[in-house]
């Protein structure tokens, strides 16, 4: 009996593990994923990222000294960057992360005689719930561009009202990142911000037609008014 009560009580506790694993977890959308049933919302950092990295690296000797560099994701990625600099280089990368922007800046050797480097990242942190700790790492990307090249700091735009990932995006989230982005910037003595979050919201709430019907990315008008806020930054006129 005792031997019994041994096994019935094993065979509970590994049924228990095994709802809250898949209640609790991502194991039902990560083996989908593995046996090809579902595609993964969020591509693999081996697929686009690298991808584009290489392009980027083919590119970067030919830059030339005193341009102007833009780093970040696919709302950089988007950006007529001509339209604020017309000797403009756009090294934005879709889906890309502060922390994989850090590993990205190894290739960019045309930073170091760039006229300016314009940094717009963090959406993607948000999306993926990765935001904690994004102040430590816009500080460390401000850290590997040289004491000598100006930068503009561009915060975050807004973000729709939307679910990502199974997870609805809340503003406050993106006002973190915001917030991180300006006490980062503004510790640096070259540094310059940028509020794309204030400069495309009324009331915390994206202004009508500034985002695409995704919830994330900028429409013409979204576009419109945040190159206007980094040209007003960038000439001084602000």
């Amino acid at each position: 009996m005792q031997l019994r009560a041994v096994i019935a009580a094993y065979l509970i506790a590994v049924h228990a593990l095994l709802v809250v694993a898949l209640v609790k977890t991502d194991l039902i959308p990560r083996v989908a994923i593995k046996f090809g049933l579902v595609k993964p919302l969020i591509p693999e950092e081996e697929s686009i990222i690298p991808r584009l990295r290489e392009v980027h690296q083919q590119m970067d000797s030919s830059v030339p000294a005193g341009a102007i560099i833009f780093l970040g994701d696919s709302i950089t990625m988007a950006l007529a960057t001509a339209a604020i600099a017309p000797f403009a280089v756009n090294y934005g990368i879709g889906w890309q992360r502060s922390d994989q922007l850090i590993k990205s800046m190894d290739i960019y050797q045309s930073i170091k005689r760039a006229g300016r480097v314009v940094i717009t990242i963090g959406t993607n942190d948000v999306l993926q719930g990765r935001e904690s700790g994004i102040e430590s790492r816009y500080q460390a990307i401000l850290a590997k561009i040289p004491s000598n090249v100006a930068v503009i700091m561009s915060s975050v735009p807004p973000i729709g009202d939307i679910e990502f990932g199974g997870r609805k995006i809340a503003d406050t989230k993106v006002r973190y990142a915001v917030a991180s982005a300006k006490r980062a910037c503004e510790a640096d003595r070259r540094c310059r911000f940028v509020n794309a979050y204030e400069a495309l919201t009324s009331n915390r709430s994206p202004l009508p037609g500034v985002l695409l019907g995704d919830g994330v990315h900028l429409a013409p008008k979204g576009y419109e008014l945040w190159i206007s806020a980094i040209r007003r930054v960038s000439t001084g006129t602000q």
